[in-house]
């Protein structure tokens, strides 16, 4: 998962970008005129090379997410889509070498959240019970020398965020709500690492300031005892928004809106082991034309 325990790529860097995704709630904006993209990219301290990288698409009501993962000689290639689709609910995960996909309703991912933060609470390691504390919001302040710069430092864990002003109103809201979805489906499909409250505390503030993070670095100790950490690590993440879609983004959303009509359907189990047998599921596939607006 880390930096000296990286099992799998897929899985190592998929957990990773969870740590570092900021979340909070809301509604996506419905006014069909809005649009943005959001590319984000995860890195160890100062490497150059990338852990993961990410395309948000935001188009209307519905967000389209591209994931790469690096193969075995370092080339990015594309490793999971995501339709998030919060006006009806539900959200579909791609996985597009091999040809299945998973549909997530809000419901799961609230009993998700419910069940992560009783578990947190009664865990015997005080970071994790910091983490799903009622307290960690208290602990969000502003760094003195730059008014666009959020700290939280809890037990073993420091996170530094750098922000900026979204370039609409509702691009802060959405983007928060869309990110507040991925973490939870991160959680749900590869578990493990810090619960995910601390994240989003942090953007519960960056919703009251109207704005969209930027950088992002995560300190971890050495001592901290979670799968994987050994040694001190950092971790940072680079968030790079456009108000406007590009060409070549509105033919990645067509192509993708067709891999999600052919895909596959699977239950989540035999989404995310990929080594278990897909076994598909009896139950509507999702229609291609009825997302993409």
């Amino acid at each position: 998962m880390w930096r000296k325990s990286v099992q799998t790529p897929t899985v190592a860097v998929v957990a990773v970008a969870g740590l570092l995704t900021l979340v909070t709630t809301g509604v996506v904006a419905a006014d069909s005129g809005w649009e943005m993209r959001v590319e984000s990219s995860v890195y160890h301290d100062d490497d150059q090379q990338p852990l993961s990288r990410s395309l948000a698409l935001f188009t209307s009501d519905v967000v389209w997410d591209f994931l790469e993962l690096p193969d075995a000689d370092g080339t990015m290639q594309l490793a999971e889509i995501v339709l998030h689709d919060p006006l009806r609910e539900r959200n579909v995960l791609v996985d597009p070498r091999r040809g299945v996909k998973v549909e997530v309703d809000k419901l799961k991912l609230d009993r998700l959240r419910v069940s992560l933060a009783s578990w947190a609470r009664g865990a015997d390691d005080a970071v994790i019970r910091w983490a799903a504390s009622s307290r960690v919001a208290e602990g969000i302040h502003q760094e003195h020398e730059d008014q666009s710069t959020l700290v939280l430092a809890g037990p073993k864990v420091r996170y530094l965020v750098q922000y900026e002003e979204a370039a609409e109103p509702e691009a802060a809201q959405s983007y928060q709500q869309f990110a507040d979805v991925s973490l939870l489906l991160k959680a749900l499909v590869h578990p493990g690492g810090l619960p995910p409250f601390p994240r989003m505390a942090i953007n519960g503030r960056l919703a009251a300031e109207h704005a969209i993070p930027k950088d992002v670095r995560l300190t971890i100790a050495g001592d901290l005892s979670l799968p994987g950490v050994v040694g001190e690590d950092v971790l940072r993440s680079e968030h790079r928004t456009h108000p406007r879609l590009l060409s070549e983004d509105r033919r990645r959303i067509s192509e993708a809106s067709a891999r999600v009509g052919e895909a596959t359907l699977v239950t989540l189990e035999a989404y995310a082991n990929p080594t278990a047998q897909a076994t598909a599921v009896a139950t509507e596939p999702a229609v291609a034309g009825s997302i993409t607006r």
